[in-house]
């Protein structure tokens, strides 16, 4: 019987992991296409180059696997603050110096290109470890899955560092014998956590749990302006129902209340113990609670009229919130507020009045 290479598998594994999230627009946005396609594309180059032995293919593939680290950061580093002088600097330099120290010195080619996946994946884990608030771009809806991708992405350009060396050291001292094992144990390793983790959803929330908010250790001190400032900006909110538009960020949040977006932030995270995107879904499910109570509509009619678009989120925070799912909601409480709905720590006081209709 005919053995297939790992390398085969490994690209027949990312092409259908690249198919699944394409077809359900996992997280909306391009970041883990960009990286996933590139993922596939080394693999690709590394596969011909195994089987038809041609010089070029040698090239080709560090020429691939250079470009691989940029490109995966700065399709998440586009849905940040990053001034964009500085994300074309960070984009190209580094793949440029590398690919002169290949020309220059060959024999420094497998360090440069080491410390090339250690620095961006570095950064996309420093980049996700910031919060999801960071990603200012990207839907509010979206950003607890961007930060989580970012991460995703950083520990595999970190891990395939890791990888890289452990191969250089193979060479160095056992002329490469254990290189080919080193390849299929860390691909073994890889490929079930790059698939758990984009492939799975975000696990629910106990009822009435603490929200996924930076830690008490890392919340900003609370003072009187931050206080003000977020109260400000929940009666500017909730009067201009601003938390009914799906498709709204960080940055058209700032732009429309007129207030920088690292204020916001700070405000939020330290008079509410969360993250914007926690709070605004505050706003959207005290909405759906007040149209769950006094309106027939079918739950998914409730979960897009509050600015919602996808029934998983709706349904995640919904239960994180009320400690309830929307149907349970609506048969436990036709005409009164739901038990516990307004004991979320998360949720800012403009809640109470959106809530009681």
């Amino acid at each position: 019987m005919p053995s297939v290479p790992v390398p085969v598998v490994t690209l027949a594994i990312l092409l259908l992991l690249l198919a699944k999230v394409y077809l359900s627009r996992i997280n909306r946005h391009s970041g883990a296409l960009w990286f996933l396609a590139g993922c596939a594309v080394v693999v690709l180059i590394s596969v011909l180059r195994w089987s038809f032995s041609v010089p070029v293919m040698q090239q080709m593939q560090y020429l691939a696997a250079t470009g691989l680290a940029p490109l995966t950061w700065r399709s998440f580093a586009s849905l940040t603050d990053t001034p964009r002088r500085w994300r074309h600097l960070i984009t190209l330099a580094p793949p440029a110096a590398a690919l002169s120290f290949h020309l220059l010195f060959p024999e420094a080619t497998d360090t440069v290109l080491i410390l090339l996946y250690f620095g961006y994946g570095g950064a996309l884990l420093h980049t996700a470890q910031r919060g999801e608030d960071r990603f200012v771009l990207s839907r509010l809806s979206d950003a607890p899955v961007t930060s989580r991708l970012a991460f995703i992405a950083g520990g595999f350009l970190c891990f395939s560092g890791l990888t890289d060396m452990a191969i250089a050291v193979d060479f160095s001292l056992y002329r490469g014998e254990h290189a080919a094992l080193l390849v299929v144990i860390s691909q073994a390793l890889l490929l079930p956590f790059l698939c758990l983790g984009i492939l799975l959803p975000q696990r629910h929330a106990a009822p009435h749990a603490i929200p996924e908010a930076p830690s008490t250790a890392t919340l900003p001190e609370i003072t009187a302006e931050d206080v003000q400032r977020c109260t400000q900006l929940e009666a500017l909110i909730t009067d201009r129902a601003l938390y009914l538009n799906p498709d709204l960020t960080l940055t058209a949040l700032a732009r429309k209340t007129a207030t920088p977006a690292r204020q916001i932030s700070r405000a939020v995270n330290a008079a509410r113990g969360c993250n914007v995107s926690q709070w605004i879904n505050g706003f959207r499910i005290a909405h759906a609670q007040r149209l769950l109570r006094q309106t027939s509509s079918p739950v998914t009619a409730v979960m897009l009229d509050s600015g919602f678009n996808t029934k998983s989120n709706f349904n995640r925070e919904f239960m994180r919130i009320t400690g309830m799912s929307p149907g349970e909601y609506r048969r436990a409480a036709p005409d009164t507020e739901a038990p516990g709905s307004g004991t979320h720590q998360s949720l800012p006081t403009a809640f109470d009045g959106s809530s009681s209709g």
